[in-house]
């Protein structure tokens, strides 16, 4: 009888990085968190300048398909598509606030 190989453990830096460790990533969640409501498409288009609608469209599919924000189709004509952070993205908010006070703090410093 062989032994079972050895469960490999994802290490949780690693896989977090992954997940929201990218400029648009952290972008998309940033704009939700700031403006704290439901955002479309195209606003987030304009906010995000340079950030290209494939580009775009890809991150808010993977955030998606992860569970960090999540789709709302509304049933009207025409269609209205709108992101927001679920309870897992909110999650990250705080990690964000950290970041921006560590920048806040040693901006002028080298």
């Amino acid at each position: 009888m062989q032994d079972k190989p050895p469960v490999e453990r994802k290490c949780p830096y690693a896989e977090s990085i992954r997940l929201v460790g990218n400029k648009w990533s952290l972008q998309i969640i940033k704009e939700l968190h700031l403006n704290n409501r439901p955002m479309r498409f195209n606003e987030f288009m304009k906010a995000l300048k340079p950030v290209s609608s494939k580009t775009l469209a890809a991150k808010l599919k993977e955030l998606n398909r992860c569970g960090v924000i999540k789709k709302q189709i509304a049933s009207e004509t025409p269609v209205i598509i709108r992101y927001s952070l679920t309870e897992k993205g909110k999650e990250l908010t705080p990690v964000l606030d950290i970041m921006a006070n560590w920048n806040r703090k040693w901006e002028n410093t080298k």
